[in-house]
């Protein structure tokens, strides 16, 4: 746990559940759209949180008693010459985007590398999500690959840049 003036950095837990949702929902590029193909649900966040563990951890930020982003790093290949690799995924509510928890949560991270075992980050950010890819470059991370056309949803189709960095 880690606090700070502006709130406190915590594991996620059953009760979080509908605030991780509700920011997904707000945050995700393609949920935005409201045509979403393959919706994410309340039990879907439930899995991830179950997912979680000591060293791939869910975390959420919270000021005066609510949830306002959340950020989890999980395995990014799941084969075990990947292991030290992981793909990070940060999600902040808009009214509280350009307040310093995304970096927050990075420094965070950053500092317990070693517990949570990881040499690598990746994050898999659309490519028109600026404001995202600017994030991460200012923070050191370099695009490493793109996957035109992956992601597709109703009528929009748009690459993926990875972006990462080695520790």
């Amino acid at each position: 746990m880690m606090h700070n003036d502006s709130g406190v950095i915590r594991q996620a837990e059953l009760d979080d559940v509908p605030a991780v949702f509700d920011i997904f929902q707000h945050s995700d590029h393609f949920a935005k759209t409201g045509s979403r193909q393959d919706g994410i649900s309340l039990i879907d966040v439930m899995d991830w949180l179950e997912s979680a563990t000591d060293k791939r951890p869910m975390l959420v930020f919270e000021n005066e008693g609510n949830v306002v982003a959340w950020c989890s790093i999980e395995a990014f290949y799941g084969l075990p010459a990947f292991e030290s690799a992981c793909e990070i995924s940060l999600y902040v509510m808009p009214n509280w985007q350009g307040k310093g928890i995304g970096t927050q949560f990075y420094r965070y991270l950053e500092a317990h590398r070693n517990t949570f075992g990881f040499t690598h980050l990746i994050a898999y950010i659309y490519s028109s999500n600026l404001n995202s890819q600017n994030f991460f470059t200012k923070l050191g991370f370099e695009q490493w690959g793109r996957l035109p056309n992956i992601a597709q949803n109703a009528s929009i189709t748009e690459d993926v840049n990875l972006l990462g960095r080695a520790f």
